[in-house]
């Protein structure tokens, strides 16, 4: 297992990119920056705090020569621990993540389908018609693609996808988040060679990607628990977002890696055990830190789920751990 800090920071800043194909963007104009990273050494937050304060409230074009969003990434993991990952966003839907082995660009976007899914057991609520405000992110390599290229790749599959039941598509008929990736990357490549991977966010909690050989899904749930501030006996509280993920190969009949429903159900004895409770009274958490608290859900959960990849556990929006259990290439800081 490998435990690496979370960090999130955010800061305002104005700049004008004069090469720029938007129009807008070549005059001064503003942004609220979103920079995502991760660390294998402690104190990331006090250190991405600090790259990013130079940067708040300022000209960028003073700084650099062309503060676009690549360049502020590069910026600010060279201030960063070695063995970081920085991901920066300068508007919601576009961004970069990258580490000193690679640089990617990617583009968030969404569109509004029904669907069901015809496999599942009876009774089942995913095999009535239903509907989803489905989110996609776009994510390829930064050396080959602007952020427009893949502006542009998504356009047709929009109007094809939007407002439309999905299982009436040639190679939708079954229409899981983790087909619908597979189907998404399968489009897109011929127009985006250097694309890495596709991700559907079927729900605020629940999604899949699909980079071309592999799938991994994630489900996401909160809980509220107390934890030890100090040895004086003294405690505060958070409320926790843990984020499992698992990783694997498709079940081609059902259409998916796991049930999201079921990585729910499998996760519920761990719930009941952390939710409403201090976590340091619970076996095998000896201070009650995130790490310890990651590490204590990884370990008991992993025997149900064999897939189980990685775990995020997050105390607030800004701070957390992640744990992964699988080694290989890094997944993304969603």
């Amino acid at each position: 297992m490998t435990l690496s800090t979370l960090a999130t920071a955010r800061f305002e800043a104005a700049r004008r990119l004069p090469a720029s194909p938007d129009p807008r963007s070549q005059g001064l104009h503003g942004h609220g920056f979103r920079v995502c990273a991760s660390s294998p050494h402690p104190g990331l937050a006090e250190a991405l705090a600090a790259a990013v304060a130079p940067l708040d409230y300022t000209d960028l074009n003073t700084r650099f020569a062309r503060p676009d969003d690549r360049t502020l990434a590069e910026a600010l993991l060279r201030a960063l621990p070695q063995g970081s990952r920085v991901a920066l966003f300068g508007a919601p839907e576009h961004g970069v993540e990258l580490d000193a082995t690679e640089a990617l660009v990617s583009y968030r976007t969404e569109f509004e389908a029904a669907h069901c899914l015809p496999h599942v057991p009876p009774g089942h609520k995913c095999g009535r018609l239903h509907g989803h405000g489905f989110g996609i992110r776009l994510v390829a390599d930064a050396d080959r693609h602007a952020s427009a290229d893949l502006v542009a790749a998504w356009a047709p599959l929009f109007l094809q996808l939007n407002h439309r039941y999905l299982n009436d598509l040639p190679g939708l008929d079954n229409p899981t988040s983790e087909v619908m990736a597979r189907w998404l990357h399968a489009a897109l490549l011929p127009r985006l060679p250097g694309l890495r991977w596709v991700e559907v966010h079927e729900t605020r909690t629940a999604g899949s990607l699909f980079d071309g050989e592999r799938f991994l899904i994630w489900k996401e749930q909160r809980f509220e628990s107390a934890t030890p501030l100090d040895t004086e006996g003294r405690y505060t509280g958070h409320s926790y977002l843990v984020r499992l993920m698992l990783a694997g190969s498709l079940d081609e009949t059902m259409g998916w890696l796991l049930d999201f429903g079921d990585v729910k159900d499998r996760f519920k004895p761990l719930y009941r055990q952390l939710d409403h409770n201090p976590l340091d009274t619970l076996p095998g958490i000896r201070s009650g830190s995130t790490g310890d608290v990651a590490g204590w859900i990884a370990g008991r959960l992993a025997p149900q789920l064999p897939e189980l990849a990685r775990v995020d556990l997050m105390t607030s929006a800004r701070d957390g751990v992640s744990l992964c259990l699988a080694h290989g290439r890094p997944w993304p800081l969603l």
